[in-house]
């Protein structure tokens, strides 16, 4: 089982200042600078069961057979994925909240099912007495893993759970955050996935963003201010991404940097991409730079969605840039035919989605 240390307090950069215009409703956000105040759990216990006995001054915890005991239902190693439920009788399963806004990085493939063990038992301690407890039942060929997500909590010699969901993302070096942003409670799951587990250049690590809505853990995707569908609320902190130019035949490679700030206003998300060009006839002659870009963007919590100041700095640069015919008549051609993560929605940007 791994147990997670909490996190230190990260420095807000002024998250409304990087709005700009961007529409009334989440102007009102911005409209006091007093932060609101933390919002409360749900008060109901969900599911229970007795606590053992800790010893005086010991922080009180579970074994992971134990915490499985509390949170899952039916769980048997080799049962096909989605049969296994949480303790509310719920299926254990990932669901995207709208076939429009589903996450493009769907998993291929299931990986068999495994007994539980300690690795597979994340948590992180919220106070003296709440977890926040993840289990991996389900895992993909694609890296990410799933189960389900829960805050729990040490009272009366009983521990009991007061909201949760299925949470989805990579699981080597996890991260479990609960934060208030304007007037809900954000779950945040990071961890990583690596191309080759003893070199970290080969890792890539993400952040998933769900809401707590009632006393569940919600999918709710990015939203634009607009009400369009920018994507799942999934972040890459590093991608990469190449193609070749038709008119010159070199490859032009996008390499993008994304780091998060959580406060109570909401999420700042800053994101630099590079564009470097390398002449594959020359291997040796090191790439030079096309471009560089750098933004910043603001993610708020507007009822029950994730609202976005912008689409992604990656996502624009790409529809820039990624094309076969950069510059016909010195004019710009029209590359959506040829653009990577193209959908059928020609005016979706998804964010986070990897190429």
């Amino acid at each position: 089982m791994r147990v997670l240390s909490t996190h230190g307090v990260v420095r807000w950069f002024g998250l409304c200042a990087a709005l700009g215009v961007a529409g009334a409703v989440v102007a009102s956000a911005c409209s006091s600078n007093r932060p609101p105040p933390a919002v409360p759990l749900p008060a109901p216990t969900l599911c229970a069961m007795p606590a053992p006995q800790a010893v005086a001054g010991a922080v009180p915890t579970l074994r992971a057979d134990q915490w499985a005991r509390l949170l899952i239902r039916g769980y048997t190693p080799g049962m096909a994925q989605g049969n296994v439920r949480d303790c509310t009788d719920q299926p254990i399963v990932w669901r995207e909240p709208t076939v429009r806004c589903r996450d493009a990085a769907e998993p291929s493939a299931p990986v068999p099912q495994r007994a539980i063990t300690e690795d597979d038992v994340i948590v992180q301690r919220l106070t003296p007495s709440l977890r926040l407890v993840w289990i991996i039942v389900d895992r993909f060929d694609n890296g990410e893993a799933t189960g389900p997500v829960a805050v729990t909590e040490f009272a009366n010699n009983r521990v009991g759970v007061r909201a949760i969901g299925t949470l989805r993302t990579f699981p080597r070096r996890p991260r479990l955050r609960l934060e208030s942003i304007g007037a809900r409670r954000v779950l945040i799951g990071e961890g990583e996935v690596c191309a080759d587990e003893n070199n970290p250049l080969t890792c890539r690590r993400q952040a998933r963003l769900m809401m707590l809505q009632g006393d569940r853990f919600v999918a709710e995707p990015l939203r634009s201010t607009s009400g369009r569908c920018l994507g799942p609320a999934r972040f890459e902190f590093k991608k990469e991404y190449s193609v070749v130019v038709d008119e010159t035949g070199w490859e032009r490679t996008f390499e993008l940097q994304t780091s998060l700030q959580y406060r109570a206003e909401g999420v700042q998300v800053s994101e630099q991409v590079i564009v470097s060009d390398r002449d594959r006839a020359r291997p040796q002659v090191p790439a030079r730079v096309f471009r560089r870009a750098a933004a910043d963007r603001a993610i708020y919590v507007i009822n029950n969605a994730f609202v976005a100041s912008d689409p992604s700095l990656w996502n624009r640069v790409l529809r820039v840039d990624a094309r076969t015919g950069l510059v016909r008549d010195g004019g710009l051609g029209d590359a959506s035919a040829d653009a990577p993560d193209a959908d059928d929605e020609a005016d979706m940007d998804l964010i986070g989605t990897g190429l």
